[in-house]
């Protein structure tokens, strides 16, 4: 599983994601809509905990920034010489 969802994406979702379940425990409207904002909440702190937006995935976006490391690996792999090197 590829992460797609970057570190200010993941902080937006955790701050939504804290306040979501605080109005479902809270319990402020009525239960129905606490028990959506419950779903919601754990949804939203899921993926900002694990950094993986499947809704991402499916519209091939990723808020993620680029890993120049991993380039770096799969040149080597693919040419089998670093890129310093050549």
């Amino acid at each position: 599983m590829l992460k797609n969802v970057g570190t200010a994406d993941k902080i937006i979702r955790f701050t939504f994601g804290i306040s979501f379940l605080a109005l479902g425990i809270l319990k402020i409207f009525g239960p129905g809509w606490s028990l959506l904002f419950n779903v919601l909440g754990i949804e939203i702190l899921l993926v900002a905990v694990i950094g993986y937006s499947p809704i991402y995935r499916i519209l091939g976006v990723s808020s993620r920034e680029p890993n120049l490391t991993v380039k770096e690996e799969v040149d080597i792999w693919t040419t089998g010489v670093p890129d310093s090197e050549k």
